[in-house]
């Protein structure tokens, strides 16, 4: 299915009147299964059902009912699956026969122990610690010299100036720290701007504080407007495209076999992509090709690159 849905009722609204009672079936004994607490949504395109995370997922194809409980699940209950047809996630359901609700119970009751005691994360678990840095800059923000559109854009809020990203902020565990999108450009009288990830950065740099003692307004608010100056003058670094690359060997295998990592690894930028193939591709042996696509599946299916993790 091509389209977009934002809920599951759409999605089994979408699809062949005869397949709506099977579908609408699934997800009762999900539901009836699932903990307290479980919420549904729509994720890679597919119903999916969330409980500190994603419990399971389900989609209709032209000749079964694909379950999604996830490789822990399918390892787990692989007596149980003999009769079906598996991949390393997914399990095809007939379309003629019943469902198989003691099967969908078990999975769902494993997904729902192992995900019971995670913890979701706390985006502002960080704010009290940085309250007076985050008000100082609300207070200063509205004082450039040109006004600034602010944006909701990757978890915060970014000022944006003739719609170009030009500055934002954030406080971390040891730092308070703003971010100028075009910072390359600036002159940096204070010295202070650095780049957090030398050699892929390009234009973005940081300056940062540990007490908000140390924000002077008046040498902020010139960086800022240099900032809306670079704009004007058109100063920008074009964003490189990224080649896309041959899908081969043990990746396009298990791309090929689960149409639910397929899908969600077409949803990743061709950067994203291009990252997760060369590391499979740098893997000499067999063994450790193997290894490394069991670790970056959990990612590419919450929809993650190979480098989140250190971009925050």
């Amino acid at each position: 299915m091509s389209k977009s849905f934002s809920t599951i009722e759409e999605y089994i609204q979408s699809v062949d009147a005869d397949k709506q009672p099977l579908l609408n079936e699934l997800r009762q004994l999900i539901l009836k299964h699932a903990p307290e607490g479980t919420t549904e949504t729509i994720n890679y395109g597919m119903p999916t059902f969330r409980y500190n995370g994603n419990l399971i997922h389900f989609a209709l194809f032209k000749n079964h009912l694909g379950l999604y409980p996830g490789t822990e699940a399918i390892e787990e209950f692989s007596p149980l699956l003999s009769g079906y047809k598996t991949s390393k996630g997914a399990v095809q359901l007939p379309l003629d026969k019943p469902l198989p609700n003691d099967l969908i119970k078990v999975m769902v009751d494993f997904n729902a122990e192992k995900l019971k005691d995670k913890t979701a994360p706390n985006w502002h678990k960080n704010y009290e610690r940085w309250g007076e840095c985050i008000e100082l800059m609300h207070q200063l923000i509205v004082k450039t010299t040109e006004p600034l559109q602010k944006e909701f854009k990757w978890g915060t809020d970014i000022y944006t100036f003739q719609k170009k990203n030009l500055i934002g902020w954030g406080g971390f565990k040891d730092f308070f720290s703003l971010w100028f999108y075009n910072g390359v450009f600036l002159e940096d009288k204070e010295k202070v701007l650095i780049n957090a990830s030398e050699g892929k950065t390009k234009a973005l740099r940081q300056w940062r504080f540990t007490d908000v003692k140390d924000m002077d307004e008046k040498k902020i608010l010139a960086y800022i407007n240099e900032s809306i100056q670079t704009i004007k003058d058109g100063k920008e670094i074009k964003a490189e495209k990224s080649t896309p690359k041959a899908i081969e060997g043990l990746l396009k295998e298990a791309l090929e076999s689960d149409s639910a990592f397929d899908l969600a690894f077409k949803k990743l930028t061709t950067g994203k992509q291009k990252e997760y193939i060369e590391h499979i591709d740098e893997a000499k042996q067999e063994k450790t090709k193997l290894a490394r696509l069991e670790k970056i599946k959990p990612l590419i299916l919450d929809g993650k690159g190979l480098h989140d993790k250190y971009k925050k």
